[in-house]
């Protein structure tokens, strides 16, 4: 069979207004690519090897064509362009799909080209995509050693869209300090039985760390240490989805860390009840523990929202 020339998009929306004026379609080529579906339908189509996509406005034509002859129904072709559809929507994706495939069968990525080759598409196609999961933090592009995968983390995902939706609505960032106190406070139990006596050390030794820089002159804030600290509570589960939320949160607090937390006394105050949940998990007094970081979230949330919304108008 000849290849039939078709674009993946719906456009019969537009028929009905094609079909009765006189409009004259002044449309930029589309592109050229090709994928190889098999399609079945009711019409008679029963196999395409390769369908070449040339132009939006051809593709036009061609619908108007077949409409005004009445060879197919409007329904026919409303079924036609939905299939077609279809099998172009993981294309978006394609990618992903291949690199992961990729990565469980233990093979080198190949080079752009082949990419292009193996996946039906443009170079350019892959190279946006390629940036995409740059972006996400999901690959890595460098000259010397190509294509490298990188550990899957969901974190670089949340950072990215949250980052846009706390430059336009700056109280969005409450949703997100909610969801990771009420995150914490449900896995805690979960978390603090997995906890063997190297990570309660580190516990231990951050604690320490903190304390340490909050007694020098001038006035260090341990940043890195309350970030530290709540996540190796939670590490051990191996969630790889709470991991990245947990891990978000903290990217995203860390200026506003400083604002908050900047003199002495705020600072004392954050680090004993640091040292209450520390001690009660030695002492496997998991429920004190529990109140202790209940409390100190509730001092969160009642003392630092003025402070929090000035940081991000």
């Amino acid at each position: 069979m000849a290849p039939i020339h078709l674009i993946p998009t719906c456009t019969m929306n537009l028929l009905p207004h094609f079909c009765s004026s006189n409009v004259e379609l002044k449309l930029p080529p589309f592109g050229q690519f090709q994928f190889r579906p098999i399609i079945q339908s009711s019409v008679g189509l029963e196999s395409i090897e390769s369908i070449t996509v040339f132009s939006f406005a051809y593709f036009i034509r061609v619908l108007l064509d077949l409409y005004t002859s009445r060879a197919y129904n409007q329904d026919d072709l409303i079924n036609i362009i939905n299939q077609i559809n279809t099998i172009m929507k993981p294309a978006k994706s394609a990618l992903l799909a291949y690199l992961a495939k990729t990565v469980n069968e233990e093979k080198s990525i190949p080079s752009i080209a082949q990419l292009a080759k193996d996946l039906g598409l443009s170079n350019a196609a892959v190279r946006e995509q390629l940036e995409v999961a740059r972006q996400l933090q999901l690959v890595e592009v460098k000259t010397k050693t190509g294509i490298q995968v990188s550990s899957f983390s969901i974190s670089p995902a949340i950072c990215l869209a949250s980052k846009f939706g706390i430059e336009i609505n700056p109280e969005m960032i409450w949703d997100l300090l909610s969801v990771r106190q009420h995150l914490e406070l449900a896995y805690w139990q979960e978390a603090v039985v997995r906890l063997n006596s190297e990570d309660v050390e580190l516990l231990g030794n951050i604690v320490e760390s903190a304390m340490a820089k909050i007694g020098k002159r001038p006035l260090v804030a341990p940043v890195q240490e309350h970030r530290d600290f709540h996540l190796a509570i939670y590490r051990p589960l191996n969630n790889v989805y709470l991991n990245g939320i947990l891990e978000s949160y903290w990217d995203l607090f860390h200026d506003s860390e400083i604002r908050l937390y900047n003199d002495q006394t705020s600072l004392e105050n954050v680090w004993n009840y640091h040292q209450k949940i520390y001690q009660a998990i030695v002492s496997k007094q998991y429920e004190v523990g529990y109140q202790a970081l209940v409390t100190h979230f509730e001092i969160v949330r009642s003392n630092s929202k003025a402070t929090l919304k000035q940081r991000f108008e």
